[in-house]
């Protein structure tokens, strides 16, 4: 149930953003190479946004990724014990894997403040 609040959130706040730049669902479609009745179904949240259109949506507002997905940031985490937790997990993946975290990393650190 979380999961689907999670999704609907990022519609919600894609639409805002849409909403505050003046952008019909079918201009926004358009610049993502998108059918507008399928867009629509994406806002609406009943399909699910990729990665790729959400990291597009962020270059298309010129907002950081924090603004469309809510990142509730850890408590009493630091930098040292968050890798402590994944260097185990990252030793376990195979190099394509490995090679698909790196880039989700490297397309995703621009779009974060």
């Amino acid at each position: 149930m979380a999961k689907k609040h999670t999704e609907n959130s990022i519609s919600q706040n894609i639409k805002k953003y849409r909403l505050l730049n003046n952008m019909t669902q079918e201009e926004l479609a358009g610049q993502l190479d998108l059918d507008t009745q399928y867009y629509a179904q994406l806002e609406r949240g009943e399909r699910n946004f990729t990665i790729e259109k959400i990291i597009r949506l962020c270059s298309i507002f010129h907002i950081g990724i924090e603004n469309i997905i809510e990142i509730e940031p850890a408590k009493n985490q630091n930098t040292e014990q968050m890798l402590e937790k994944l260097f185990p997990l990252l030793s376990t993946l195979t190099y394509s894997q490995l090679t698909v975290v790196e880039k989700f990393i490297s397309e995703i650190i621009p779009y974060v403040k």
